[in-house]
């Protein structure tokens, strides 16, 4: 079914979309669908988090399921559409950075410092309050004390903790996520919120407004026919970018932030796949500072377009005091000039003296991310690099595996740890460094992040909690396939493969 709402959704948007282009393009641009394959209805892989649970082709009427089948092609579009406009081939369009200039830039910006990194088994930077500072000032976001954290390893326990958030709010909600699925969890997710407004808790919740469109249309307008203000954002000024961020706050006080939406894939209700995923609950300042974050994006999203019927969030009345030991640091990137997520990263691992562990679901290195991980590896610092392999990406992104397993030649030629996930798909994405250090949220390791999706993520500093999270990783290596030589990647290009590694996963770089 997926795979025939994919075709028509091909045939009903992107033609058409294209033959509104200038005459003078129209040629080439055609020419590049039917080169790919698209316009027969191929599979193909889907951007961002595209997991093929239930989503709302099940049922509801003939109406709904056509909007369904235009969602996709809505979504397929903008992630065509956005890569040839900001490859700058069009005449009326400027090139964005490409991915050699994002990692020169966030290079020269980590090697802004008074302190070099260590040799393997030195102290660890990353307790350095000198390089604190440092670090804060590369993300733009100021770490803040009294915080308590607790990693939410998998869907049960995540949405467990979430369940309890939205029943336990008291003055407001505010919800973040990429997409609510038509099925169980986004059903139920939304029928929590419902009873949180009747019982005069002020509920926001802010989508993405293009994957709306495929992802979860029944159960959004569920909320809003029940009062919920559901806001379907749109980047002002870059409309084929995409909102990826997840988290979910309670007045201002406990925020839950990671990589999992609200579907079952992510939850583990039903029959379908289970995704393994990781999310962290932290309340205390930095919970309050995540709420001023999602404020912000959205009275924008407001300012911006005055007759949407939606509201203004009023400012907070007060900061909430101490709750922990933690230290956290929400950092928000809305590429493609912002990279302060990757920027965080990438100091992190020039900060680290013992052992980097990368849990990512789709790592895409930037030319900055393996240079940082292979310095590190150079300098005697233990690395260890979890992913996807194709067989574990779920069903209409298996071609999205080649371009994983070419990212981890280098880093497997220059002794790293390479481990590939097996089973259903992981969706998880943190780091951490010198088991001081962590770095989670919604931020996919690949080019996308840097030039499409507005990611939210948490740098957290305190040896109790993320010991908690390397504890998680060990299990995760554990069950996944160790790579011990290169050639053990066993790589397999195909013409679907090129394909997706050169427009879905933004490879457009500049050609000299």
């Amino acid at each position: 079914m997926i795979k025939k709402t994919i075709a028509l959704a091909l045939a009903s948007v992107i033609i058409p979309s294209i033959s509104s282009a200038g005459s003078a393009d129209l040629d080439s641009l055609m020419a590049q669908i039917e080169a790919s394959g698209l316009a027969a209805g191929q599979q193909i892989d889907m951007p961002s988090d595209m997991p093929q649970a239930k989503a709302g082709l099940g049922g509801g009427t003939i109406g709904e399921q056509a909007g369904v089948v235009w969602g996709y092609g809505v979504t397929i579009y903008h992630a065509i559409a956005g890569q040839i406009t900001d490859s700058g081939v069009l005449p009326w369009t400027a090139a964005a950075p490409d991915f050699e200039e994002i990692s020169r830039s966030v290079l020269l910006k980590a090697a802004e410092t008074r302190y070099m990194p260590r040799k393997g088994g030195a102290p660890s930077l990353l307790e350095d309050e000198g390089f604190i500072r440092e670090l804060e000032q590369a993300s733009g976001a100021r770490f803040t004390s009294g915080n308590d954290t607790d990693y939410l390893i998998d869907g049960p326990e995540a949405f467990a903790a979430k369940d309890a958030l939205i029943m336990g709010a008291r003055e407001n909600l505010f919800v973040a996520s990429w997409a609510f699925y038509d099925d169980e969890t986004g059903y139920a997710a939304a029928d929590l919120l419902i009873a949180a407004k009747r019982r005069g808790v002020d509920v926001r919740v802010m989508v993405d407004g293009k994957v709306a469109r495929s992802h979860g249309p029944r159960a959004l307008k569920r909320m809003e026919r029940a009062g919920v203000e559901v806001l379907h954002y749109q980047e002002i000024g870059r409309r084929h970018d995409i909102w990826h961020v997840k988290t979910s706050i309670a007045d201002w006080t406990t925020a839950i932030t990671g990589g999992m939406n609200f579907g079952d894939v992510y939850s583990h209700r039903g029959d379908g796949a289970k995704w393994r995923d990781t999310d962290v609950r932290y309340s205390g300042p930095a919970a309050y500072d995540t709420a001023l974050i999602f404020r912000s994006e959205w009275n924008s999203q407001v300012s911006a377009r005055p007759s949407s019927g939606l509201t203004r969030i009023p400012a907070p009345t007060a900061r909430p005091g101490s709750y922990g030991s933690a230290r956290i640091a929400p950092v928000l990137q809305n590429p493609p000039t912002d990279s302060k997520i990757l920027l965080s990263m990438i100091k992190a691992m020039y900060g680290a003296s013992r052992e980097i562990n990368v849990e990512n679901a789709y790592f895409v290195a930037l030319p900055a991310v393996t240079r940082a991980l292979i310095d590190a590896l150079h300098r005697g610092v233990k690395v260890n690099v979890l992913t996807n392999s194709p067989d574990s990406l779920n069903g209409q992104c298996k071609s999205m595996g080649v371009p994983l397993l070419k990212s981890l030649v280098a880093l497997k030629a220059e002794g790293a740890g390479v481990y590939l996930k097996q089973g259903d798909t992981l969706h998880s994405k943190f780091m951490t460094a010198d088991g001081v250090f962590a770095n989670i949220g919604s931020y996919n390791l690949h080019p996308r992040g840097e030039r499409y999706d507005t990611e939210l993520n948490v740098n957290v500093l305190g040896r109790e909690g993320v010991a908690e999270l390397d504890r998680a990783f060990l299990d995760d290596i554990a069950a996944a396939k160790r790579i011990d030589r290169v050639e053990d990647l066993n790589i397999q290009e195909t013409w679907l493969s090129r394909f997706i590694e050169e427009y879905f996963m933004a490879q457009l770089a500049r050609k000299k």
